[in-house]
């Protein structure tokens, strides 16, 4: 059984010695056989290999010429992560330090080691309210709130910042290989600017909780 920390998968991207950029072979000889597959490998792909493991999803890239690599690990359904610890795929268990499906965007950003790396934006891709945490450029922490209407203004930081903070329900988490195109790089490339108003600092999200 592999054990694993969230803390540390917060700071390193990495469940133990689970990581992005592994490959398959590396993943099933820690992980065995997936509980089920989308996608094949090449060169018979017509869709990217894609593994659930119960908690646990690994999606694989496949560059031309190139081994098959973990082009991220994601945490999803959140709503199951109770107790100090889960066992998120047959063999490994996630240590939770006291993280769950209510935990709040502010806890997972004191729980990044170097604040200066967060960065966090206040809209989802379709300009609706929600939260999105990076850390760096290759994890992120997503959290809905199931609004009903778009934002088009940025309102009055503090009390939307508040509001989110105390609404939005987490969702899931990202660890992304550095070659890869992360979503927060996708969504820059394909509308330049236009999440700059939604998107502060770490330090300044957690500033204007106290204020």
């Amino acid at each position: 059984m592999i054990r694993a920390s969230l803390l540390d998968f917060l700071n390193t991207g990495c469940l133990g010695p689970i990581r992005p950029g592994a490959t398959m072979e590396e993943i099933v000889a820690l992980l065995g056989e997936p509980i089920k597959t989308i996608g094949e490998p090449a060169p018979h792909a017509t869709q990217l290999p894609y593994w659930l493991y119960g908690n646990l999803d690994i999606s694989f890239a496949q560059p031309e010429g190139a081994a098959t690599f973990v082009e991220f690990l994601q945490i999803d359904r959140p709503g199951q992560l109770r107790g100090a610890s889960r066992r998120v795929a047959s063999r490994l268990m996630l240590d939770l330090h006291g993280f769950n499906a209510r935990s709040r965007p502010s806890a997972f950003i004191r729980a990044v080691d170097e604040i200066d790396r967060v960065s966090v934006c206040l809209v989802d891709i379709a300009q609706y309210p929600a939260v999105t945490v990076y850390v760096g450029e290759e994890l992120e922490i997503n959290f809905d709130l199931g609004a009903e209407d778009p934002v088009e203004t940025l309102p009055s930081l503090v009390e939307y910042i508040r509001a989110l903070d105390s609404e939005a329900a987490w969702t899931d988490l990202y660890a992304y290989d550095p070659r890869c195109r992360t979503s927060r790089r996708a969504r820059e490339e394909t509308w330049p600017g236009r999440d700059a108003p939604f998107t502060l600092t770490g330090r300044d999200y957690l500033t204007a909780l106290e204020r």
